[in-house]
């Protein structure tokens, strides 16, 4: 995508100051690396397979996995204990993902706002960026990530294929903190109402809760939706 279109994925409104709900489901898992690229079997349940798509996507698509259906509004619910983890000196330097085999240097991303008030977020270019609008680790709050998915080196091009339990490492200074993947979302940006927009802004909100959120364009062609990939931190050795 062109660099105005990807940063708009990471270019969501400014986040307003909200509590995202806390609770974590069991996100489907999508389809892993490894998955052969079969053929896909049309048919009433099959997923829709963009045009060019790559195998990767047409292994994922022929999952027939549909796309979460966003909720209108945020229910707040009660923040599950988190492990307590010591604050970070430093914003995050780096990222890993072993099993997506992604280790990338992390760099802060800020904001500039438009005279009607849009907000567009700084280009990460190759790198991943940290929004400085977010917190850093050990602030009980939300970290979140940003990378381009099909420009710039495509950070973020396998993040769609990571699952719950995948474990994430992400290094501020001379520590490093250890997530695990518990939820995945895809949703709907492209010409859809103000009002879904400000729902998907959500993510990137504050919460009650230590979570790091990671997002991205998706699908690989079109960057119609938004991908979110939630990870809870564990304790801390």
């Amino acid at each position: 995508m062109p660099l105005t279109a990807c940063v708009r994925v990471s270019v969501l409104p400014r986040p307003p100051a909200v509590h995202v709900p806390a609770a974590i489901s069991a996100a489907e898992e999508p389809a892993r690396r490894e998955a052969p690229p079969a053929a896909v079997e049309p048919g009433p349940t099959a997923a829709p397979v963009y045009e060019a798509a790559t195998p990767r996507q047409v292994a994922y698509l022929a999952t027939g996995t549909p796309l979460p259906r966003p909720t209108s509004t945020a229910t707040p619910t009660v923040a599950p204990p988190t492990p307590v983890i010591p604050r970070a000196q430093t914003p995050p330097t780096e990222l890993a993902i072993p099993s997506i085999d992604l280790r990338a240097p992390v760099v802060p991303m800020g904001w500039r706002e438009a005279p009607g008030g849009e907000v567009t977020w700084d280009d990460p270019g190759a790198a991943v960026g940290w929004l400085e609008s977010s917190s850093i680790p050990g602030e009980g709050s939300n970290v979140v990530l940003a990378g381009h998915h099909n420009i710039r080196g495509e950070v973020f091009r396998y993040l769609v294929d990571v699952a719950p339990g995948d474990e994430v490492l992400l290094t501020a200074g001379d520590v490093t903190y250890h997530y695990e993947v518990r939820e995945r979302f895809i949703v709907p940006e492209k010409q859809v109402s103000e009002e879904q927009k400000a729902q998907n802004a959500l993510w990137i909100a504050p919460t009650i809760d230590e979570r790091l959120t990671m997002l991205t364009c998706w699908p690989y062609r079109d960057n119609t939706h938004r991908l979110i990939v939630i990870a809870a931190p564990m304790p801390f050795d």
